[in-house]
């Protein structure tokens, strides 16, 4: 059975009450959910405390989730939902700009190798919420564009956009970094 029939499965029985199957569902997206949190958060000071009103927010809803494959999508909605909102809270909310649809070519990507992760991680908190969003749900979560579409609330061209945006803003950054 491949990943994705094994969640909808633990998906499935967690919306029938089973607390083993909601604790599988935890142990597999926590850390990624995590690392999310703390790249959209950028200081991370409140990401325990966001993941907790996350996990308590799914496990009181997970019932009304109508369908299981939805589960990650649903899931990085409500994180997202949440880290802005607390973003609101502390006036430090930024709105997200439509971006004019680009090509994305996959030509121009850089390279990076296991040395380079800590400039990576340094680099990516520099960039705007929105490009630090993306780029985490693509290359992170390996999210397709329309899965990232339906966790940002945008259209497939404005998701194409903005990955084309981040990616030269980072490229711009660690440019920078490296002098």
């Amino acid at each position: 059975m491949d990943f994705d029939k094994q969640v909808e499965e633990i998906v499935l029985r967690s919306q029938n009450g089973d607390r083993a199957a909601f604790e599988a569902l935890f142990e597999i997206y926590q850390p990624r959910l995590k690392y999310y949190v703390r790249r959209m958060d950028g200081r991370g000071t409140n990401a325990d405390d966001m993941l907790q009103d996350i996990w308590l927010t799914v496990f009181k809803k997970i019932h009304k989730l109508k369908d299981t494959k939805a589960f990650a999508v649903w899931l990085y909605r409500i994180a997202r939902n949440k880290v802005y909102s607390g973003f609101k809270r502390k006036e430090r909310f930024v709105s997200l700009p439509q971006e004019n649809e680009l090509p994305v070519s996959g030509s121009d990507e850089p390279v990076f190798n296991a040395d380079d992760a800590k400039k990576l991680h340094r680099a990516l908190d520099e960039l705007k919420p929105y490009h630090k969003e993306v780029l985490t749900l693509s290359f992170v979560e390996r999210m397709s564009y329309e899965s990232i579409a339906g966790v940002t609330g945008c259209s497939i061209g404005t998701v194409r956009s903005r990955i084309f945006y981040a990616k030269q803003s980072l490229r711009k950054e660690m440019e920078r970094q490296n002098g």
